[in-house]
């Protein structure tokens, strides 16, 4: 919000000055909106070359170091190392492993004790951590996720994209609103401006939450439980694949949108020729 808020707003001016300083005919504002967009749309794209790892979750997306799994279908999370600690699969608190995988809770890691508080909280001998130096059962692991390195080095890069689309599309915003305005009659200028804002707020604002959540939920790989027994929030997301369905429904629908563009430039290029 603060680095894509006043790139937004300045694409907007910068429009808005460039309609003043060149006085662009209708024709002129049509194409160079028709423009910006699909140079947004692709930009938009290259979102799908920012990747990041799923998250390891041992015996959900990874499997538990050398142990054999003594698991049934609905319980993957039960291991050789972790058989006699009566771990409660309804329970979320992870813990980072040596070995750089995340566990559901430290007693799925098999840890037998810890010391400090809090978020500096360590657990000791750990049955189901092969640590990189002492082997398996006598690492440690940490309170909290284990890091991905891969988001840490992908996020300038989606950053940058986002502020490049943002200012693009910013740019293109105030040249379609002067096309409204320029093709419509006088007396309908301010219905113009109803039914275009009744049209984004019932084709996008109101039913773009619920298909775009229900597409992100069939990408949730392990829900969390409330305590009344319900499913709660989703945990682990398969990162992947909330990426492509995300990315790929914004991209179908924009691809629609683009098409719009087009078609409209042509008949406003044939109107006021």
């Amino acid at each position: 919000g603060v680095i894509l808020l006043p790139i937004t707003i300045l694409g907007m001016f910068l429009g808005g000055f460039l309609i003043k300083k060149f006085k662009l005919h209708i024709t002129e504002m049509a194409k160079f909106a028709c423009i910006t967009f699909i140079v947004a749309y692709l930009l938009n794209l290259l979102y799908f070359t920012c990747s990041c790892e799923v998250l390891q979750v041992a015996g959900l997306t990874a499997p538990y170091s050398g142990l054999k799994h003594l698991s049934s279908p609905k319980n993957s999370f039960m291991a050789s190392c972790n058989a006699d600690c009566s771990c409660k699969l309804d329970q979320w608190d992870p813990v980072c492993g040596d070995n750089g995988i995340t566990y559901m809770t430290a007693c799925f890691a098999g840890c037998k004790s810890s010391t400090g508080m809090g978020k500096n909280m360590v657990f000791h001998n750990c049955s189901c951590v092969k640590g990189r130096v002492y082997g398996l059962g006598n690492s440690s692991a940490l309170l909290g996720q284990c890091q991905r390195e891969s988001c840490t080095k992908a996020f300038p890069y989606f950053l940058a994209l986002q502020t490049a689309c943002a200012f693009i599309l910013a740019l293109g915003g105030t040249p379609t609103y002067m096309i409204m305005f320029r093709s419509v009659s006088p007396d309908l200028k301010s219905f113009a401006v109803g039914i275009e804002t009744l049209g984004g707020r019932v084709l996008g604002g109101l039913p773009a939450p619920i298909y775009f959540g229900a597409l992100i939920d069939e990408t949730c790989l392990k829900w969390g439980t409330k305590n009344c027994g319900g499913s709660g929030s989703c945990r682990v997301y398969d990162t992947k694949a909330f990426r492509n369905v995300y990315l790929g429904l914004i991209a179908g629908l924009r691809a629609g949108c683009c098409l719009l563009y087009i078609v409209l430039s042509i008949l406003i290029m044939k109107r006021f020729k």
